[in-house]
């Protein structure tokens, strides 16, 4: 991210000679709203203001600051207006300057070959602007004091790409991720991992609609098969476990309890082609027993509250606000 905070300070560092850029690796269009929205900000900068050029503005060459040498404007014996400033480890600042800080519009080449050009404001990127690194990666949006804030675009050399929400240099609120291999997670983000309610869409055609927290599937979510199969119920630390349904493709249907992604506990068998459905106990995905229903009923059975979850389900698990419309929205 821009490194503005060296524009002036002493700078230590003993990277090698910049890489010049031309700004046709810019956004034309973003450049084009950048400077239309310069000028209107800070008509001095006209060139063929009387006014100002009657001022004192004036304009210096090779005028030595620490350990750099500015050309440019200055008012009062301060930087103000167009000026270009480069240090002599080979970093460069070209662009608008206000009371002796980058103000406005500018450009800074780093020593590293990255590429910073947008709004500044008192030292530090703020407003639009793109950054563009020198081992191909790219953000196009908004900053506040050096990092990105609002929306934006990043692209990285690998292929993956992120739009949508940061906060203080971070993924934040809504966003869409798509990794190089081509899975897609369409969701919210906090503190730069996926948490909350999204939807993955996996490169084979599954898909998972639901709750994430630090990165992995954890609350309530729905999973789909390409050939028909899905489940729905809860997540822990990114497996089943809980209670949850899940349908085969052929109607048959599991409604009980798992744990690490295997049948668990107490469940419901349904078979379609059986007039009633049955109930069991699974360990490690595989029935050890058939239990008679009308023993679950009597309270002193040590499933008895796992058989009442398992009739409520239905009711109080409808997933109706795990809806992939619901949740991706149009950005």
């Amino acid at each position: 991210m821009p490194k503005s905070n060296y524009l002036f300070l002493n700078n230590t560092n003993n990277a090698n000679e910049i890489n010049e850029t031309n700004d046709d690796n810019i956004n034309t269009n973003i450049k084009n709203e950048i400077d239309n929205q310069e000028r209107n900000e800070h008509p001095q900068l006209n060139q063929e203001d009387d006014s100002i050029l009657n001022n004192e503005i004036k304009y210096v060459e090779n005028l030595r600051i620490q350990n750099a040498t500015y050309t440019g404007e200055v008012l009062n014996g301060k930087r103000h207006g167009k000026g270009v400033q480069v240090w002599d480890d080979g970093a460069k600042y070209e662009g608008n300057w206000e009371d002796d800080k980058s103000n406005g519009y500018g450009t800074f080449y780093h020593t590293d070959g990255d590429v910073y050009q947008g709004f500044w404001k008192n030292n530090r990127a703020n407003g639009k602007g793109v950054y563009i690194s020198a081992d191909g990666g790219r953000y196009e949006g908004y900053w506040i004091d050096d990092v990105q804030n609002g929306f934006g675009t990043e692209k990285w050399n690998d292929g993956s790409s992120y739009k949508g929400n940061y906060e203080m240099g971070k993924k934040e609120g809504y966003g869409e991720y798509e990794w190089s291999n081509g899975s897609v997670y369409k969701g919210y983000w906090k503190d730069n991992k996926l948490c909350g309610k999204g939807v993955y869409y996996y490169t084979d055609g599954k898909k998972f609609v639901g709750e994430y927290y630090n990165n992995v599937k954890q609350g309530k979510g729905k999973y789909f098969w390409t050939d028909g199969k899905l489940y729905f119920g809860e997540y822990n630390e990114d497996k089943k476990e809980g209670i949850g349904k899940y349908l085969w493709n052929d109607g048959r249907v599991y409604l009980g309890f798992w744990k690490l992604n295997k049948q668990n506990g107490l469940g419901r068998y349904t078979n379609p082609n059986e007039m009633k459905d049955k109930y069991g106990i699974w360990v490690d995905g595989k029935r050890i027993q058939w239990i008679d229903e009308e023993d679950l009923k009597n309270e002193s059975n040590e499933h008895f509250n796992d058989y009442q979850r398992i009739l409520s389900f239905d009711t109080t698990f409808t997933g109706d606000d795990l809806e992939e419309d619901k949740i991706v929205q149009n950005i």
